[in-house]
C-alpha cells in the first residue's frame, strides 16, 4: 500500500475502522454462529481449566503455606474466607491481564481461520488456504508478539511516567497485534506489515482503545482476531477507493 498525504477527516475516519471493528465482528459472528463458538470454545476451556487450578491446587497450596507458618490462626476460621477471597481476586486479575494473550497464542490455528473467514466477509475476497508452513509462521509470531506485549505491561506498570509516555505507542501495538494476524495470513513480510501498521496508526490505536475499557477488554478478547481483519478490509477498501486505477472492492 502507497503512502498517501491524509487530512484530519481521513485520519479520524480511519480512528473510527479500528474503534468499530469489534462491533462489527460481533454483529458479523452472531450470524455466522459457527464462527461465535470458535471464537468462544478456547477461552471457555481455558477459564474452566484455570478456575480448577486455583480451587484445587493454587489456594489450597497458598492457605496450607500460610497455615503452616503461623500466618493465619487455626482458630479464626473467618480469616480463611478473606484470604481465599483475596487469592481469587489476584486469580482473577492475573486471567484477565495475560489470559486472553495466551489463549490468542495457543488457539492460534483457530484464530487464524476466524480472521480468513471474516476478511473474505468484509472484503469480497477468497483468501488462499494455509498452509501448515504459514500456521506454524503465524504461531511463532503470535509467541513473539505475547512476550513482547507481557515486557511491555511490566515496564509500563514498574516505570514512572512510561504509561504517560509510552501508552499511545503500546495501544498502537495491541491493536496491531491483531490486524497483523490477518496480514501475515496474506503472506506478507514484517516489513510491509509495520507499514500497513503504521500507515493505519489510527485504526490500531482505535482497536486498542478497547483493551483499556474494564471488563470489555476481557470479555470482547475472543472478538480481536475477527475484529483485526475487519480492519484490514476496510482499510483496504478506503485505499481503493482513492486510488482511480485499483479496483474496488465491496464489503459482503
Amino acid at each position: 500500500m502507497e503512502p498517501q498525504t491524509r487530512g484530519p477527516h481521513a485520519i479520524v475516519t480511519n480512528a473510527l475502522i479500528g474503534l468499530s471493528s469489534p462491533l462489527d465482528s460481533l454483529r458479523f459472528m452472531r450470524i455466522k454462529k459457527s464462527l461465535l463458538v470458535m471464537g468462544l470454545a478456547p477461552y471457555l476451556v481455558a477459564f474452566a481449566l484455570y478456575v480448577v487450578l486455583v480451587t484445587r491446587v493454587i489456594t489450597p497450596l497458598l492457605t496450607g503455606f500460610l497455615i503452616d507458618h503461623d500466618l493465619i490462626p487455626l482458630q479464626l476460621s473467618g480469616l480463611h474466607l478473606v484470604v481465599s477471597f483475596f487469592i481469587w481476586m489476584v486469580a482473577i486479575m492475573v486471567f484477565a491481564l495475560i489470559g486472553p494473550s495466551v489463549v490468542n497464542t495457543v488457539a492460534s490455528p483457530l484464530y487464524d481461520t476466524v480472521a480468513a473467514r471474516t476478511y473474505e466477509h468484509f472484503s469480497g475476497r477468497v483468501m488462499a488456504k494455509e498452509t501448515f508452513e504459514l500456521m506454524i509462521r503465524s504461531f511463532l509470531g503470535e509467541c513473539s508478539k505475547l512476550v513482547l506485549w507481557l515486557m511491555a505491561t511490566i515496564i509500563l506498570a514498574t516505570t514512572p511516567f512510561a504509561a504517560f509516555l509510552g501508552g499511545p505507542l503500546a495501544l498502537w501495538f495491541l491493536g496491531w497485534t491483531h490486524v497483523d494476524r490477518t496480514l501475515n495470513l496474506q503472506s506478507m513480510q514484517l516489513k510491509e506489515r509495520l507499514i500497513f501498521g503504521l500507515h493505519n496508526a489510527p485504526a490500531c490505536v482505535g482497536l486498542g482503545l478497547w483493551g483499556l475499557v474494564p471488563g470489555l477488554n476481557t470479555v470482547f478478547t475472543f472478538l480481536m482476531a475477527s475484529a483485526g481483519a475487519v480492519v484490514v478490509a476496510k482499510a483496504e477498501q478506503h485505499a481503493n477507493q482513492k486510488t482511480p486505477d485499483s479496483t474496488s472492492v465491496g464489503a459482503s
